[in-house]
C-alpha cells in the first residue's frame, strides 16, 4: 500500500490542523500533579501549590498555508507496507465430560470428546493425558474410550502433537467417577447342631 495516496485525501484535514496548533499554541506550560488517590493529572492552570511545571517549545507555522501544504506532499515518500497474515494459534478445547463432572459407570468408563481449530493428519495428532500419564498413542480422531478407571477423582487434558512435540493442550479438568461395589452375599455360617 503506497502512503502517498493515503495522504493526498488528507491534505485538507492536515492543514487545518497545523493552522489550529499555530493559532492555538499560547499554553507554553503544562501542570503536573497527583491527587489524594494517587492519581497523576496534567493541566493548563496549576490547581495546586505543589504542581510541577513542564514548560513546552512551540514552533509557530507562519507563511503561505497552501506552500506549507506543498511542502508536506514533497516531503512525503512512498513507503511500501508489508502486511503479514495473521497467524493461528492453535488450540484444543475438552468438551466431554465437563470440568467437576460425576461420572457414574460401574464398569470404569469414561468417553472423552474434543474439539480443535487444526486440521488433524499424520503429522499432528491428538493424545490423551489421564492423571499426568499420556493414555495409548496420538491419534487423528478426538474421541476416546477409556475403561477398567478405578473411581475417584480423575484429571484429564488433550494436547496436540507434531513431530514429538506438544504444540498445544486443553485446559485440565477434573472428573469424578463413580463405581458401585457389589459385596458378594457371605456364606451363612454352619451351625453346629
Amino acid at each position: 500500500m503506497k502512503l502517498s495516496r493515503f495522504f493526498k485525501p488528507l491534505r485538507p484535514i492536515c492543514i487545518t490542523l497545523i493552522w489550529t496548533a499555530a493559532s492555538s499554541a499560547q499554553a507554553s506550560t503544562i501542570y503536573s500533579w497527583t491527587d489524594e488517590n494517587g492519581v497523576v493529572h496534567f493541566t493548563d492552570q496549576p490547581q495546586t501549590p505543589d504542581a510541577t511545571a513542564y514548560p513546552l517549545s512551540v514552533t509557530e507555522v507562519s507563511g503561505d498555508i497552501e506552500q506549507t501544504a506543498e511542502t508536506i506532499d514533497a516531503q512525503t515518500t512512498d513507503i511500501t507496507v508489508l502486511e503479514e497474515p495473521a497467524k493461528n494459534i492453535t488450540t484444543i478445547t475438552l468438551v466431554s465430560p465437563m470440568h467437576e463432572q460425576t461420572i457414574r459407570n460401574n464398569e470404569g468408563i469414561i468417553n472423552i470428546h474434543a474439539v480443535t481449530n487444526s486440521k488433524l493428519n499424520n503429522q499432528t495428532q491428538a493424545q490423551l493425558v489421564l492423571d499426568g500419564v499420556v493414555k495409548g498413542d496420538p491419534q487423528t480422531e478426538l474421541t476416546w474410550t477409556v475403561d477398567n478407571i478405578d473411581r475417584g477423582s480423575h484429571q484429564l487434558q488433550i494436547q496436540l502433537v507434531k513431530g514429538g512435540k506438544v504444540i498445544a493442550s486443553s485446559d485440565s479438568i477434573t472428573v469424578y467417577l463413580h463405581r458401585a461395589t457389589v459385596k458378594p452375599n457371605k456364606p451363612m455360617p454352619v451351625q453346629p447342631r
